[in-house]
């Protein structure tokens, strides 16, 4: 069996790491001629933040990997007063939207970040994320009797090259997909989203369109974020996002993606309150159905609460 629609969100590999500000000094020490030096204490020269997150949805790019269900997240961020960092995260996501999976989803970062964090900043990195053990088989084709041509076999691992531009509160990300396909979009599970409808009794030749233009992968794919958080005091900051997702050999695919919040810090953990969702182009090439047969949209917009605890 095959899924109804492919997945069609990018990584979450916008890097949530800061500049190391710290400035280390101590008093000065009077040494008498016959006492020996007092040691000084070591200057660490590195910062490791973890944080771990639950939420009533985890969308990516406006669009549930976690079935519209809720989700969680551990996320380790290390950065050396050099620059170079590196972000690792552990993710859940549904067997729905990525079958055969065992619903985990880890990304790991390494790169480089320089700047003024409260002026012009900026940065590179390289990011690979894993579905472990999901993958989807599909086929690649159809003869006119509707018998499948051959079959192939699709994981959901996507590696990126990502790069980073702001200003203070703002903040730009590229991300090229360096990898065979992303997020498991090719030929196969793409086309594999017009089936339900032409199965049913709709028009086949969205269908017989997709299939006809040859097996296809996205490599190439490109997308586009643009961030802002505006602190409105010390425990509270309102976040904003607009994102934009052009998958190369599937247009019908691209979305544009957004997200309106706020959240607070009280008593050691961080709530958030959040508006966000998707708007594709072809919304039913977006909608997943589970093995009772209910189905969903996984690009629809809705509210999300999260509680985040930091380390």
């Amino acid at each position: 069996m095959f899924r109804s629609r492919p997945r069609a969100s990018a990584t979450r590999t916008t890097l949530a790491i800061g500049a190391l500000c710290a400035s280390l000094s101590g008093p000065a020490f009077a040494q008498r001629a016959s006492a020996p030096a007092a040691e000084e204490p070591e200057i660490q020269s590195y910062a490791i933040d973890t944080e771990v997150k639950l939420s009533s949805d985890r969308k990516t790019r406006g669009v549930s990997d976690t079935f519209n269900r809720p989700g969680a997240e551990l996320t380790v961020d290390v950065v050396h007063e050099s620059g170079l960092l590196a972000h690792f995260q552990l993710a859940s996501v549904s067997k729905v939207t990525f079958p055969n999976s065992n619903r985990l989803n880890p990304t790991l970062a390494l790169g480089w970040r320089g700047g003024n964090p409260e002026g012009l900043h900026y940065g590179a990195a390289v990011a690979r994320e894993w579905f472990t053990r999901a993958r989807v088989d599909a086929p690649t084709g159809f003869d006119e009797q509707m018998n499948p041509l051959g079959m192939a076999t699709t994981n959901f691992n996507t590696s990126y090259l990502l790069g980073e531009l702001g200003y203070g509160i703002f903040t730009a990300r590229y991300l090229y997909v360096a990898s065979k396909d992303f997020r498991g979009l090719n030929t196969s599970t793409v086309c594999a989203g017009y089936l339900p409808a032409m199965m049913a009794g709709g028009d086949p030749s969205a269908a017989m369109n997709c299939y006809g233009a040859g097996f296809k992968n996205s490599r190439g794919t490109q997308l586009l974020d643009l961030d802002v958080a505006y602190p409105l005091n010390g425990t509270t900051k309102l976040i904003g996002h607009l994102g934009w997702q052009f998958v190369r050999n599937f247009s019908a695919m691209n979305t544009v993606d957004y997200r309106l919040g706020i959240e607070h810090t009280r008593w050691g953990f961080v709530f958030g309150a959040e508006i966000a969702g998707a708007k594709a182009r072809e919304r039913e090439l977006f909608v997943a159905t589970d093995g009772n047969g209910v189905s969903r949209r996984l690009d629809r917009t809705a509210v999300i609460l999260s509680v985040a605890k930091r380390f």
